[in-house]
């Protein structure tokens, strides 16, 4: 079964993934898919330096020319396939208003929305949790930020929205109170949660867990589904195992978008 779209995936402008634009593009053709989602990661907007994390996001001086470029390639693949002009922008609370102005730009089909570093702690990186005392706070912390993502207007898809699990500290509390109030703030704001395979890369399972996945689904949550590939050949990783879990819930349809428009696309039942 071949995958029909995958609306996460990154290139060499980030600093930390391989390959250019046309090299996913380019797998994604091979591998049979209908469309490709193009969505680096944004520049940090709201900082005052051009380009303080090199090996994270691209500069702001960058962003013009892969929206260029995006669009460029949007065009020669036409006929082969449908390239979607995307970017996935962090979540920093204070800074809404000036993602706001930069995300304006009619190119873009869609924006993810991720939360990455939150309250002094990083998702993805273990050191930060060294001198945690109350691990319930930091989720509580970490769902807060999920939630104010969902209601801050700036996102189409709420990106791995449990990332927290893979590396996050230990708890044995009960945090579902944090995660379903996350939920609800994405079920009012009408904004779609992608199914990242990233997780299965970094812990075994997709994100977001089959548990949250039905979650979702019984709150009326559109899906989407993203690889986050970070090299060509991944795109399209975990895409069956999406599909079965999806379709055995009875999600027939996920979300691409146009011009920041969702648009339904049927899941292949085989």
């Amino acid at each position: 079964m071949c995958a029909i779209i995958d609306l996460h995936t990154h290139h060499e402008r980030c600093g930390h993934a391989t390959g250019t634009l046309r090299d996913y593009i380019e797998v994604a053709i091979r591998k049979g898919f209908r469309a490709i989602g193009l969505s680096d990661h944004a520049p940090l907007f709201a900082h005052r330096h051009e380009h303080p994390a090199p090996e994270i996001q691209m500069g702001k001086h960058e962003f013009e020319n892969y929206l260029s470029e995006a669009v460029e390639l949007k065009q020669i693949y036409s006929d082969r396939i449908e390239v979607l002009v995307g970017a996935e922008c962090d979540y920093l609370p204070g800074t809404e208003a000036i993602y706001q102005q930069a995300l304006q730009d009619e190119r873009l089909d869609y924006v993810l929305g991720s939360v990455h570093e939150f309250s002094g702690y990083h998702v993805f990186k273990p050191s930060t949790w060294q001198h945690v005392q109350d691990p319930e706070e930091v989720y509580s912390l970490y769902y807060s930020a999920v939630r104010c993502a969902a209601e801050s207007g700036l996102f189409d898809v709420v990106a791995h929205i449990d990332a927290i699990r893979a590396m996050g500290p230990a708890t044995d509390c009960d945090i579902l109170p944090y995660i379903e109030d996350a939920v609800d703030a994405i079920a009012r704001n009408g904004i779609a949660v992608e199914i990242n395979t990233s997780g299965i890369r970094k812990c075994g399972e997709s994100f977001p867990a089959a548990s949250l996945v039905k979650m979702l689904h019984s709150m009326c949550v559109p899906f989407t589904y993203g690889s986050d590939s970070h090299h060509p050949e991944e795109v399209g990783y975990g895409w069956e195992e999406v599909s079965r879990v999806l379709l055995g819930l009875g999600v027939h349809r996920l979300l691409k978008f146009d011009k920041r428009r969702p648009v339904e696309v049927e899941i292949p039942s085989a």
